[in-house]
């Protein structure tokens, strides 16, 4: 009899909340966060293109045995780590992100190629956000950390801020903690998420300056799923 494969569910207690502006952000950084909220009206949206493509890809389970969360069985898991995945993009690969259908400040995530990079193992960034047509907003902490196991399945668990706690989050950015070189008006190497808070709070007042977010899109090093 072959052996059952388990989809691994792991506890949201291995992701911390994380906005340090370190090469890689420290695991141990604690909820509180450094973040300047923006402005909750039209011009601290950031227009962002769903870069998560779905793929026609099933999950196989002729001989195993899937183990997935109850509130995410619309979703398509990976049971051998290699195939089944449920959506692909060129900045991290193969990967599922589903939302709770119970809970929408809880997300699962799996995803087939953990990154690295020249210092070791390299951690992903997501943060909630939410849409107001076409554009959106980040509504609560970046939680980071590291996804070393293809088969596993990683429950992540949103905290909103205070002003957006009636915010539904239906959508996430997310991407490798890596920096990277934005050209104007940036013109230098800065970390994936201090680029993305630097665009979101020079939209809003007082600034409404749009060309920091022009240069994040142009860099396209993040993957941004609507739900």
């Amino acid at each position: 009899m072959k052996k059952n494969i388990l989809l691994v569910l792991a506890l949201a207690g291995t992701l911390s909340s994380c906005d340090s502006p370190r090469s890689q952000r420290a695991l141990s950084s604690t909820s509180s966060n450094g973040l300047t909220n923006t402005n909750p009206g039209s011009s601290a949206f950031v227009n962002l293109t769903d870069t998560g493509s779905a793929t026609t890809t099933t999950t196989t389970t002729t001989g195993t045995t899937s183990t997935v969360p109850s509130d995410a069985t619309k979703c398509k898991f990976s049971t051998d780590g290699a195939t089944g995945f449920e959506s692909s993009s060129t900045h991290l690969g193969d990967y599922t992100l589903c939302q709770s259908s119970t809970d929408k400040s809880v997300v699962y995530f799996q995803l087939k190629t953990p990154p690295t990079g020249n210092n070791g193992d390299v951690s992903i960034c997501l943060i909630p956000t939410t849409s107001s047509g076409s554009n959106s907003i980040y509504v609560g902490n970046p939680m980071c950390g590291y996804f070393k196991d293809p088969k596993a399945v990683r429950k992540i668990t949103f905290i909103k801020y205070a002003q957006y706690s009636g915010a539904t989050i239906n959508g996430v950015i997310f991407f490798k903690d890596l920096s990277w070189y934005y050209n104007s008006p940036f013109n230098a190497y800065v970390m994936t998420l201090d680029a993305y808070k630097t665009c979101m709070n020079m939209l809003a007042y007082p600034y409404y300056n749009s060309n920091y977010c022009t240069a994040f899109k142009n860099v396209g090093q993040y993957v941004y799923k609507t739900f």
